[in-house]
């Protein structure tokens, strides 16, 4: 399984691709039903044989997820069990970081603060659940602004996500932080970029550019690419494109954060943040838009490539502009990929 954070460094990608010390190490529980204490002991010794069944061995857990988003019900005893469940997972197995998953905002399904009892790590003991879904200025700076001071502390212990996704950027993380934490730093941090020169600004936008493109590129296919951009700049509520409009060209995020969503829909919406390109599939096949994205932050700068540039650059320097190509499937195949499309079931322990 892998999280939406699609746009890490490549470095960082080769970490969590690795087969010793990548994605191997983390196991992902999925729990449903109800949880008493009559199924308590079942789940328990479930998860012991599971652990113990990969104990020295290649595939042996550093991070374990137990996701109870499917749980309808946890009584106190089950809480109490839990919480006993975590210790021993760390004690007898030697696992480095668990985290759980709530499944909703407003925490776990029972009566006890379960979340208080199973954080200790980036919320620095106080518990709560980790934000892992960004909906507004505020918070989107304050979730960047939690990160961005990484500690050994921050990647040990036990942390509580709202949803799976975001349990599986922690555990990314985790494992990034083990074998190069300066990976994990943001050289560009939001609350900076206001004041950033523009010379700084662009070299940012290279930066980001230069993470979404998939493989080993060229630097100077991507020097290229970024060549073609044009800076914009937009106002809190302004509006970058229209549903069914036609697609002329594709932007890059590098300041602020963006809010795409389909019209005529129930709150059918998704944010894009700050390095995340939009517009590139319109700008390769000349399909309209597929959705409206309006400006979410009180300001935004992209940096935009056309259709008339895109296609210069196509001539002159075909190797620069397939970057776009490469990056339209990258960003398809992780949309397939994405975790939200796995079927929860293939994975739950019967209880």
């Amino acid at each position: 399984l892998r999280s939406s954070h699609r746009d890490r460094p490549r470095l960082a990608n080769a970490i969590l691709d690795d087969g010793d010390v990548g994605r191997i190490r983390i196991l992902v529980i999925q729990v449903q039903g109800h949880l008493f204490f009559g199924n308590l002991a079942q789940l328990n010794q479930s998860v012991n044989d599971i652990l113990s069944s990969r104990h020295d061995t290649e595939s042996q857990p550093w991070i374990v997820i137990m996701d109870f988003s499917l749980v309808l019900g946890i009584d106190s005893s089950a809480a109490q069990g839990i919480i006993k469940l975590k210790k021993v997972m760390q004690k007898k197995h030697s696992v480095q970081l668990c985290v759980f998953v709530a499944g909703s905002r407003e925490g776990f399904p029972c009566d006890y603060n379960l979340s208080a009892e199973l954080t200790d790590g980036i919320d620095g003991g106080r518990g709560g659940i980790v934000e892992d879904s960004i909906v507004s200025e505020e918070t989107a700076l304050l979730a960047h602004e939690k990160f961005s001071k990484h500690s050994e502390r921050s990647y040990s212990g036990g942390q509580v996500c709202e949803s799976l996704d975001g349990a599986l950027i922690v555990s990314e993380n985790a494992l990034i932080f083990g074998q190069d934490p300066s990976l994990l730093e943001n050289k560009f941090p939001i609350a900076q970029q206001g004041e950033l020169p523009i010379e700084r600004e662009r070299e940012a936008g290279l930066n980001y550019l230069a993470n979404i493109c998939p493989g080993v590129t060229v630097e100077e296919d991507v020097e290229a690419l970024f060549s073609k951009f044009e800076r914009e700049c937009y106002k809190k509520g302004d509006t970058i494109w229209v549903q069914a409009s036609q697609s002329d060209c594709a932007k890059l995020l590098v300041r602020g954060f963006l809010v795409a969503y389909l019209e005529n829909e129930a709150g059918t919406s998704e944010t894009v943040h700050t390095g995340r390109m939009i517009g590139e599939l319109g700008l390769v096949q000349g399909s309209v838009r597929m959705s409206s994205v309006r400006v979410a932050s009180d300001e935004a700068v992209v940096y935009s490539i056309n259709r008339e540039a895109f296609d210069d650059l196509a001539h002159s320097h075909p190797s620069a502009a397939r970057l776009i190509d490469l990056i339209c499937v990258h960003y398809l195949a992780n949309r397939v990929q994405h975790v939200s499309n796995r079927i929860f079931e293939t994975r739950c322990l019967p209880i």
